[in-house]
């Protein structure tokens, strides 16, 4: 009797150590800071949320793939006064007061989308 209860108690934690190590392969190769703006997102209750810059001249904003990110892109800049103008391959030409800004666009994993832009040019986030 006594085996067969060290026998499921080492199951057990040997499944817990690793499910943990599982884990954590997970988180690392998506990296922290993603889940951390994932979870950002959909904690926060917005449909754009910005994030970190690699580039201190761009802006990125993150959105989840649901409904629309292109006609939302294009409402918030919309919402901004900027006019779109038109679409090339994931860039997003809008106009404003003569000048024109590129909106591009990366699919970030399966769910989310990136939009860059040049930095104070428009405040994409709710």
């Amino acid at each position: 009797m006594k085996k067969k209860w060290k026998i499921i108690l080492f199951s057990f934690i040997g499944a817990s150590v690793l499910l943990g190590v599982l884990g954590a392969l997970y988180v690392n190769s998506i990296g922290y800071n993603n889940v951390k703006h994932m979870y950002r997102l959909e904690s926060a209750g917005k449909s754009v949320i910005r994030i970190d810059s690699e580039m201190p001249s761009r802006e990125r904003y993150l959105t989840k793939e649901k409904g629309n990110p292109k006609e939302l892109l294009k409402s918030r800049m919309e919402r901004e006064g900027w006019v779109y103008s038109q679409q090339e391959g994931s860039g997003y030409f809008f106009k404003k007061d003569g000048r024109e800004e590129i909106v591009t666009t990366q699919q970030w994993n399966h769910f989310y989308i990136i939009y860059s832009l040049n930095a104070e040019v428009a405040n994409l986030e709710d």
